[in-house]
């Protein structure tokens, strides 16, 4: 299970959120600068989505949302399948090499 594999779609802020909770998540992401959170946001939501279910023995995505009507945009986002591997390994090696250096733990 994974918990959070979208972070609040915080790469969507210009500006760090008014929201302290957030500030970490806006952080690192402005720091990994993934080149998939240029896309659209429906795009760079379904690539965080489905980075995180691809992850070996990830089987369940918790993704909170105070809009309903997002569980049924998010399950289809997802049930577009794993992402391709050259992705995959793209994102992965970006957090590897800025998340050792930095010394990150889970949030």
């Amino acid at each position: 299970t994974a918990k959070r594999p979208i972070a609040n779609a915080v790469w969507k802020f210009a500006n760090q959120p008014d929201n302290p909770y957030l500030h970490a998540y806006w952080e690192r992401m402005r720091q990994l600068n993934y080149d998939f959170l240029e896309a659209d946001e429906q795009e760079s939501i379904g690539a965080a989505l489905r980075f995180t279910l691809s992850v070996p023995g990830v089987h369940t995505a918790i993704v909170g949302t105070v809009n309903p009507a997002r569980w049924a945009v998010n399950a289809a986002l997802a049930s577009r399948g794993d992402l391709p591997e050259n992705q995959f390994q793209s994102i992965r090696s970006k957090w590897e090499e800025t998340a050792v250096g930095a010394g990150w733990r889970g949030l």
